[in-house]
């Protein structure tokens, strides 16, 4: 796993996302830095071309940007 810049990363809008996952997120059980750095659900990103195309993650990397994160930990796939 590497930490990846966001501003390698494919843009998210909060329209392609869902509320409820937004909110499982924020109010989880597990804090939101706990789940950003989850082994089991990692952010996967496909690094063929810039800016890196998400593979999984997208909720925790657009709040990442929300909440001022300059990089997030990811796989490349």
């Amino acid at each position: 796993m590497a930490n990846v810049s966001l501003s390698d990363i494919e843009s998210v809008s909060r329209g392609e996302l869902e509320t409820s996952k937004l909110e499982a997120l924020e109010n989880g059980y597990d804090s939101f830095e706990t789940q950003l750095n989850s082994k089991n659900s990692p952010i996967a990103l496909d690094g063929t071309s810039m800016p890196y195309r998400i593979i999984n993650g997208r909720h925790r990397i657009y709040l990442a940007r929300q909440k001022g994160y300059y990089s997030v930990p990811a796989d490349f796939v």
